[in-house]
């Protein structure tokens, strides 16, 4: 089995962790390679454009925290992914250093179990160019720059759900529930939950509310401006520029994310923390 490693290099303590897993990969002689800026930094000869590592590896490791995982699922292609998180708590990346290596050991043994996580796939229809991206948290778009506020038309399997100006509109899925989407208002979605949630960023209409959906469903979303300065991403990593003449469509890849679980906790643990959750307010 051939693992992919890629660090966040901007993180002291995900080059200290990276630098102490390969040595123990290379004592161990399991095969790796490291994109191609972890090898920059790490000085390691073993690498490979982040395009291909998909199809070059088995199985990947990712050093830092839920950003640099979500990363990781842009090319990974599917495989197993072990998230070890190196920053403050996150909801994706589930080991702690220390449970490294017991991770990468329970992998090549079989003895592991992955959530398959539902990903969007986003389909752009530009002056008669399709260009389709994945979005394992959400799919964002959004007025950037633009000064007015757009009118954003919103569609579910061709019927009109309504029109309505807003700074933008969030689809994310159940994992990425807690991130932007919640920031705008959105519910908390339990991961793996068959549904979408569709929400508004700061609209100019008090009765519009986040609507969630079966991720069966496709969304077609149309912005009419007088500009084009406005934007589409995906996980906040992969930026789109729009215009209003482009058709924009959001269902489920037929693709997921595959994440190995860490067995020694659950989801509601990690809400509790995150939250702050069922503290003592008397002490």
């Amino acid at each position: 089995m051939k693992f992919g490693v890629i660090v966040n290099t901007n993180r002291p303590k995900a080059i200290a962790a990276s630098k102490n897993l390969i040595k123990w990969l290379k004592f161990n002689q399991i095969p790796f390679v490291l994109d191609m800026d972890s090898a920059r930094h790490l000085n390691e000869k073993d690498r490979a454009d982040i395009d291909d590592m998909g199809s070059v590896c088995d199985a990947f490791i990712s050093l830092g925290g839920d950003g640099t995982l979500l990363r990781v699922t842009h090319y990974a292609n599917s495989k197993p992914i072990i998230g070890i998180n190196l920053g403050t708590l996150g909801f994706l990346a589930e080991f702690s250093e220390a449970e490294m290596y017991e991770a990468i050991k329970n992998l090549m043994d079989g003895n592991i179990t992955l959530e398959n996580r539902t990903q969007l796939e986003v389909s752009v229809l530009q002056s008669g160019q399709l260009k389709k991206m994945k979005a394992l948290n959400d799919v964002v778009i959004e007025k950037g720059s633009y000064p007015r506020i757009p009118n954003i038309t919103l569609s579910i399997d061709g019927n009109l759900v309504t029109s309505y100006r807003s700074d933008g509109i969030i689809i994310a899925t159940s994992t990425g529930s807690t991130a932007y989407s919640m920031s705008a208002g959105g519910p908390i979605i339990l991961p793996k939950s068959h549904v979408f949630v569709i929400t508004p960023i700061c609209p100019h209409i008090l009765t519009v509310r986040p609507i969630i959906v079966s991720d069966e469903k496709t969304i077609d979303v149309a912005v009419q401006t007088s500009d084009d300065r406005f934007i589409l991403n995906c996980d906040g990593l992969l930026v789109h520029k729009l215009t209003p003449a482009d058709q924009i469509t959001v269902c489920k890849s037929p693709n997921t994310v595959n994440l190995v679980r860490n067995e020694k906790r659950n989801y509601y643990d990690v809400l509790r923390t995150k939250f702050h959750w069922s503290r003592d307010h008397d002490s």
